[in-house]
């Protein structure tokens, strides 16, 4: 049974599949075949009139009419019906040109509206029904309501081919909108990406940069004093540079979705995207520049989504940016909670004017200072869009002692809990204070 059905499909898809002027070509010559041969073999010789080279040029032109009944319905219904009239006056064989007319009538039926429809029924009733009553057997009520049975069938049947046509075509628009909306929706994930791979390369390019003029500044200030301080900020400015490459090669990978090797190559050799871990050398490293640092890890540890450490990676690395460039010196206190549903990371400094008496002078800070960086921070909205997007809240504001605090909370699964309790102190390379970690 199934076989019949899918033989059944492939020979309807092979009909559907012909080109319309060809199948109306091959309807053309089937009809006009059958009419000559009909006149040929069965001519009734009691007619009134023998089929003669009129008869068959009236055949031969309702045929060929019949080619164009799609593209012109109402012409090629015009015509067969003056040809068919003209058959008849003439007391040719009747019923023998009567498939063309129908079939002309159907293709009006079927291609206009009703009030055509119902024009061309009139023409075609009063056509059929004078063949009809030369050679049909009955009363002449019976052939009227035959013949009357017989037009309105054939408009019934062309009326709901049009429709179904119209429902097609409707069909195929609402299909191609909806492959637009499709293309669109697409396009916007792509430009959504890229806006949020632009945001990468800025936090990355911001943060990067930062840490290279400040440990250059640095390295100048103390080049001729100090060389062990000077060539550790050369190193640091080669670690810094090397990492920031490696991060922009992964992240400009993404920006060229046509080269998928250079992608995949990229995608294989690049490390995974930060996260909390990398935290302690993010701040060492900030530390190093000569802004003092604290990092404090409250709460239990839990293991967190990589978009979410991500996040908060980001921010963090952000704020120590602004604290750069912004407030160099200032001493900064980076303090991550873990709560049973959020997780919680402030920022704070001490303020341009918050620096220890004891430090507010050291070769670090002047270094800083010389960057020459000022203005108030273009990082926030960036990170209260990272927050949104992970239905957390950033807070940003000046403190009451003159320094900035930017916290973020963001909530997270309380499952999956470690065994890591109460408050820790995450390991660093310089302790100066055994309560506190200090960079």
């Amino acid at each position: 049974m199934l076989r019949l059905h899918d033989a059944a499909r492939a020979v309807i898809s092979a009909i559907a599949s012909i080109p319309p002027t060809v199948a109306d070509l091959a309807i053309a010559a089937a009809v006009t075949w059958y009419y000559l041969t009909t006149a040929t073999g069965y001519y009734p010789h009691s007619g009134p009139r023998r089929f003669d080279a009129l008869a068959v040029a009236l055949t031969l032109a309702v045929g060929a009419a019949l080619v164009v009944r799609r593209r012109y319905p109402l012409t090629v219904m015009a015509g067969c019906a003056a040809l068919v009239a003209v058959y008849e006056a003439r007391g040719y064989w009747l019923s023998l040109n009567q498939i063309g007319l129908q079939l002309a009538f159907f293709t009006v039926a079927s291609r206009r509206g009703r009030l055509w429809t119902a024009a061309a029924a009139a023409v075609a009733y009063a056509e059929l029904m004078y063949g009809n009553v030369h050679e049909w057997v009955g009363s002449t009520f019976d052939i009227c309501l035959g013949t009357l049975a017989w037009v309105l069938a054939i408009a019934i049947i062309g009326d709901g081919a049009r429709r179904l046509l119209e429902s097609h075509a409707l069909m195929a628009e609402y299909n191609e909108q909806l492959q637009r909306k499709q293309r669109d929706r697409e396009q916007r994930a792509v430009l959504f990406e890229r806006i949020r791979i632009a945001r990468e390369l800025h936090d990355v390019t911001a943060h990067h940069l930062s840490v290279i003029a400040v440990q250059a500044g640095l390295a100048r200030y103390v080049l001729n004093s100090d060389l062990e301080t000077a060539d550790q900020a050369l190193r640091t400015i080669s670690e810094v540079g090397s990492e920031g490459l490696a991060e922009l090669r992964r992240l400009i990978s993404l920006l060229r979705p046509d080269d998928d090797e250079a992608g995949a190559r990229a995608a294989a050799d690049d490390r995974p995207a930060p996260g909390i871990a990398q935290l302690p050398v993010l701040i060492e490293r900030v530390g190093l520049s000569g802004t003092p640092s604290v990092y404090t890890v409250a709460g239990r540890r839990r293991p967190l989504p990589a978009g979410i450490e991500l996040c908060v990676y980001r921010v963090v690395q952000e704020s120590l940016t602004n604290v750069l460039k912004h407030a160099p010196g200032s001493s900064v206190d980076v303090r991550l909670e873990y709560e049973p549903e959020h997780i919680r990371v402030t920022i704070a400094d001490a303020g341009p004017h918050g620096i220890p008496p004891q430090r507010s002078r050291t070769p670090r800070s002047d270094a800083a200072q010389a960057t020459g960086h000022s203005g108030a921070g273009v990082g926030l909205t960036g990170m209260r869009e990272r927050a949104a997007l992970y239905r957390g809240e950033l807070s940003t504001g000046r403190k009451p002692d003159g320094g900035f605090e930017v916290c973020l909370t963001l909530p997270v699964d309380s499952t999956a809990l470690d065994d890591t309790p109460g408050e820790q102190q995450a390991p660093a390379a310089a302790v100066t204070d055994p309560a506190r970690l200090v960079i």
